[in-house]
């Protein structure tokens, strides 16, 4: 297990595309693996404290990560546990493995994911699971789970996978949804706009806009786009 912990108080954003295969490296690869300290690149040990426990591939992050971006971004297999909040584009792209977040995380999470489970013990913000800007399809497999609340734009364009938010979410949910499955165990704003398929499931209250029509066991739409997706009450 390779354990890291910031060396300082970033007063800018850090982008280090670290998975658990860099806990496999040597100790002079780990200490020498590049990364961007806002525009400048800097080495690893440079940021952080460096440590190992065992050789299996895991991630242990020890402290406030919240402006570290792409953290887990396209890993595919092996273990990231976060002791504390994390940054931009956790998890990004990633087939595989597992994350953990003890705290806080902040946009993208998951963001295009096939694969993998994400679990988030605090709150997370906005596009939760989705496309990125420009692109046709959010995540298509795996599972992301929120403990606490989430933002606007929760599985926007998702293309299969599970999201699950245990407590409130903001308005957009859903939002070009293709396939997949949507959680919401509290209360969120719309949900649907231009759904064309997959199941969104809220236990608390909600808004549906206009292109949904009422279908036996819940709604069905957006009619406007053509769609069948599913909006039930759990």
């Amino acid at each position: 297990m390779l354990i890291l912990k910031p060396k300082f108080d970033f007063e800018i954003s850090v982008e280090a595309e670290i998975t658990p295969a860099l806990a496999l490296a040597t100790d002079e690869e780990i200490s020498n693996y590049q990364v961007y300290y806002g525009k400048d690149k800097a080495k690893l040990s440079d940021l952080f404290e460096i440590s190992r426990e065992g050789d299996d591939a895991k991630l242990l992050l020890d402290g406030d990560f919240s402006k570290v971006k792409w953290i887990g971004a396209r890993m595919d297999e092996g273990e990231i546990v976060v002791k504390g909040d994390i940054g931009d584009h956790c998890g990004a792209y990633m087939t595989g493995g597992k994350i953990v977040v003890e705290g806080n995380a902040l946009d993208w999470i998951g963001a295009e994911m096939k694969g993998g489970e994400i679990e988030v013990n605090g709150n997370v913000r906005n596009y939760v699971g989705c496309a990125y800007w420009g692109n046709m399809t959010g995540m298509t497999g795996g599972k992301i789970t929120v403990k606490g609340n989430a933002g606007n734009y929760i599985g926007e364009k998702m293309g299969g996978g599970e999201i699950e938010i245990m407590g409130d979410t903001g308005d957009f949910v859903g939002t070009e949804m293709k396939d997949g499955t949507i959680v919401i165990h509290g209360n969120c704003g719309f949900v649907g706009g231009d759904m064309k398929g997959g199941t969104i499931k809220i236990k608390g209250n909600f808004e549906l806009v206009p292109g949904f029509r009422k279908v036996e066991d819940g709604f069905e739409g957006d009619v406007n786009a053509g769609g069948k997706g599913k909006v039930l009450q759990l």
